[in-house]
């Protein structure tokens, strides 16, 4: 298809609505807003009121925030937020930096983008945001992550490795979520040694290596689980797992229906008491386990399939 061919300038397109003005009015409304934001040193008042307006169970800090005209963005250093602002107790998230650059409209979804840009314990994050009609849209494209470097983001159990992260998650206004579209993929996926079941087993060291997630959420709140898959023939687990996870609002009590197989190898049941997971009332196909993964998110069962 000949892309270059129905290219055209502004000027050359009668638009209805006169969009090449209105992209145009808007271009000249951030260029005003930035030089005006440049030049006017209100960062310690802007501070104040950020510390006024997230008072109470939620006051937000930071060191530092400044306007740059460059690729306009907003730049705050040293941002401090506190658990209770996420809903949790313990010790605030840092980021050592937060970038909020604006972006032309978009169309896809139609709104307003924003890039933002952070770091967290080492761990570079993009993502962009787009604040739509009664809507909010958060897309990361392609983003590797270590999963060490997380540790303070996903609670007491632990993950090692690398994964690629390319996510879409879309909100309403009051934060009731309406899209999540996943796929996440590791080649050196490993769970570390620790106690899990609230201390009641030691999980020894597990190199999965193989991990793939892909969700779709066309008949969202019905969430499919495209694929859901861990290790490979030299694992010490593996699962391949598929179905459908009915998202509740908080998303902790969304039930699971997942159907698939399981398979230890004989050097991890010795290492590990799998009885708990599974017994003579789970059908073996071939060494795996057929099995339904129910429950809730926040309290998932396997049962046998």
């Amino acid at each position: 298809m000949a892309i270059a061919s129905e290219i055209h300038s502004l000027e050359e397109v009668n638009y209805k609505f006169r969009l090449g003005r209105f992209f145009l009015g808007i271009i000249l409304f951030f260029i005003l807003i930035f030089s005006f934001l440049s030049y006017y040193p209100f960062g310690d008042k802007l501070k104040d009121r950020v510390k006024a307006l997230t008072g109470g169970a939620c006051p937000l800090d930071y060191n530092e925030v400044r306007f740059e005209f460059f690729l306009p963005k907003i730049v705050i250093d040293d941002l401090i937020i506190p658990a209770s602002c996420m809903g949790k107790e313990g010790a605030p998230l840092r980021l050592t930096y937060l970038n909020l650059g604006f972006r032309l409209i978009s169309f896809s979804p139609f709104g307003i983008p924003f890039k933002i840009e952070t770091q967290y314990n080492a761990q570079p994050l993009e993502l962009f945001y787009v604040l739509g009609l009664g809507k909010q849209t958060l897309r990361m494209v392609d983003q590797r992550l270590v999963l060490s470097r997380l540790d303070g983001l996903m609670g007491n159990f632990k993950l090692g490795g690398s994964i690629i992260l390319d996510a879409l998650v879309q909100m309403d206004m009051n934060q009731k979520m309406l899209a999540l579209d996943i796929k996440a993929k590791s080649e050196n996926f490993n769970i570390p040694a620790q106690n899990v079941m609230q201390n009641r087993f030691s999980l020894p060291s597990l190199n999965v290596r193989k991990f793939y997630l892909e969700t779709n959420s066309d008949n969202f709140p019905n969430l499919k689980v495209v694929s859901f898959t861990l290790g490979d023939p030299d694992s010490p687990v593996r699962m391949d797992l598929k179905g459908n996870i009915n998202v509740q609002n908080p998303m902790n009590f969304s039930s699971l229906k997942l159907d698939g197989e399981l398979a230890f190898s004989e050097q991890f049941k010795q290492q590990f008491p799998v009885g708990f997971l599974v017994n003579d009332t789970f059908t073996v196909k071939d060494g795996f386990y057929q099995v339904t993964l129910g429950g809730t998110l926040a309290a998932p069962a396997l049962q046998p399939r």
